[in-house]
C-alpha cells in the first residue's frame, strides 16, 4: 500500500494532467460531440483519481441527469463526489460485469496501455454501448518519443525504454495508442471512427500555444513520475541514477522532446 503522502501526490499528478487535457479540449469532455447526446448512463474505465477533469466528476457535473459508473481496481481517494457517481472496485482485465447496450458513453484515458488484453477490453467496451453511443479512448505511443525528431538521449532513452519494458513484461501494450484506429475500424458495430494524433511538445517548442500548454503539463507529469518510479522499480532498471540522467535531459532547454498521443471517438451503429 502506498503511504498517504505518496497517494496524495499521485492524485494531484493525475488530476493536473487531466485538467490540462480538458483545457486542450476547450473545456469540453472530448473531441466527440457528447453535449449533443444527452446521455443517461456513462462508464468511466480506470477512474483512477476520479478524474475525467477529475474525469468521472466532470462527466457527472456536465450531465447531472446521467448515472456515471466509475470502475478501477483501486478505490477513488476520499474527495467530494457528485451524487450521480457510483464506484465499482474491479479488475477490468477480468471483465466488465455490466449488461450489453447499457451506456451512452464509455471512456478510457491512459488506461489500455497499462493492462494485458487491451484489444479484448476495447471490444467489450463497445458491446456495452447503446446504439448511437460514443466510445472515447485516449492513449499515447511513447515509443515515438523523440528529441528534434531523432532518438532520445541516453538518459531518457534508458528510462523510457525500461518503463516500456516493465509494462510489456506484464503483458501490456504500452504503445496501444498507435493501434487504436485499426482496432476500432475492425469492430463492425461502429458506424463512425475518428482518431486524432497530437504530437505533444514536451519541451514547449510548438507554434501552437494550446499544444505548448499541454506539453508543459505533460513535462510536469513526467518529472513527477521520474521521481516516483525508482522507489518501486529500481530492480527492473529504473534506478535513481537512471532517473537523474533522464531528468537532466528532460529539463535541458536545448532539447525539443515530443511524444505522440492518440485521441479517438467512435460511434456505435444505430
Amino acid at each position: 500500500m502506498q503511504p498517504a503522502n505518496a497517494a496524495a501526490e499521485e492524485t494531484t499528478r493525475l488530476d493536473d494532467l487531466n485538467i490540462a487535457i480538458k483545457e486542450f479540449f476547450g473545456g469540453k469532455l472530448s473531441f466527440a460531440p457528447l453535449e449533443d447526446l444527452q446521455p443517461t448512463a456513462i462508464l468511466e474505465i480506470g477512474s483512477g483519481t476520479g478524474a475525467w477533469h477529475v474525469r468521472a466528476i466532470q462527466a457527472a457535473e456536465a450531465f447531472p441527469q446521467a448515472r456515471v459508473v466509475a470502475v478501477d481496481q483501486n478505490p477513488i481517494p476520499p474527495r467530494p463526489l457528485p451524487s450521480n457517481i457510483e464506484f465499482h472496485k474491479l479488475d477490468i482485465t477480468k471483465g466488465l460485469p455490466f449488461e450489453d447496450k447499457t451506456f451512452d458513453i464509455v471512456h478510457a484515458r491512459l488506461v489500455l496501455m497499462h493492462v494485458p488484453g487491451a484489444r479484448d477490453i476495447l471490444r467489450r467496451a463497445v458491446q456495452l454501448l447503446k446504439p448511437g453511443g460514443w466510445i472515447v479512448v485516449e492513449d499515447p505511443d511513447d515509443s515515438h518519443m523523440v528529441d528534434h525528431g531523432k532518438p532520445l538521449g541516453p538518459g531518457m532513452g534508458a528510462f523510457v525504454g525500461a518503463w516500456l519494458n516493465i509494462l510489456r513484461s506484464r503483458g501490456a501494450e504500452p504503445c496501444f495508442g498507435r493501434y487504436l484506429e485499426s482496432e476500432l475500424k475492425a469492430i463492425d458495430s461502429l458506424a463512425e471512427v475518428n482518431v486524432r494524433k497530437v504530437t505533444i511538445p514536451i519541451s514547449g517548442n510548438s507554434e501552437d500555444p494550446e499544444e505548448n500548454k499541454l506539453g508543459l503539463s505533460w513535462k510536469v507529469n513526467m518529472l513527477r513520475v521520474a521521481r516516483d518510479l525508482p522507489t518501486r522499480f529500481s530492480d527492473q532498471g529504473i534506478t535513481m541514477e537512471v532517473a537523474e540522467k533522464h531528468l537532466e535531459e528532460l529539463v535541458d532547454p536545448a532539447r525539443s522532446i515530443t511524444t505522440d498521443m492518440y485521441f479517438s471517438w467512435s460511434r456505435k451503429r444505430v
